[in-house]
């Protein structure tokens, strides 16, 4: 799944996605530079904010394309 991961923010051009979790919560990606990935985990940054999400990369169920804004 963190292969995966990587592939996608690393796709050109980027494609939104959205990482979804064991226990159902959604988390959707739209700019690939918020996103770090650790080891074990990737961290979200929220754009024009401090506010962040810590993902556990063993906690990822699926992850899903979003269909571009029109």
């Amino acid at each position: 799944m963190f292969d995966t991961i990587r592939e996608m923010l690393n796709k050109e051009p980027f494609e939104p996605f959205r990482i979804v979790l064991t226990s159902g919560s959604g988390y959707d990606i739209r700019n690939p530079e918020l996103v770090a990935l650790g080891q074990t985990q990737l961290t979200l940054y929220y754009p024009r904010s401090d506010k962040f999400a810590m993902l556990r990369v063993n906690q990822i169920a699926a992850i899903e394309g979003l269909a571009s804004a029109a």
